[in-house]
C-alpha cells in the first residue's frame, strides 16, 4: 500500500497544476517518512516522464524547496 500511494503522488504531481497541490497536502502529513519518499518520487517522475511534465525535473525541484519548507 505504502508504495502505491507514494507512486500514485508521483503520477498526480506532474501533471498541470497539481505539484501545488501535491505539495500543499504533504506539509499537513506527520508521517515525515512518507512524505520525503514521495518527495524523491516526485521528483524522479518529473526526469521519467520529462515528455509528459508540466515542469522540467529543476523546475520542480526547485518549487518543491521553496514551498515546502
Amino acid at each position: 500500500m505504502r508504495n502505491t500511494l507514494i507512486h500514485v503522488l508521483g503520477q498526480i504531481a506532474y501533471k498541470k497544476g497539481c505539484l501545488a497541490t501535491v505539495i500543499q497536502d504533504l506539509k499537513t502529513w506527520e508521517n515525515k517518512e512518507i512524505v520525503k519518499e514521495a518527495i524523491d518520487e516526485i521528483i524522479d517522475v518529473h526526469d521519467r516522464y520529462k515528455n509528459f511534465a508540466v515542469l522540467t525535473q529543476k523546475e520542480a525541484i526547485d518549487y518543491i524547496e521553496k514551498n515546502y519548507n
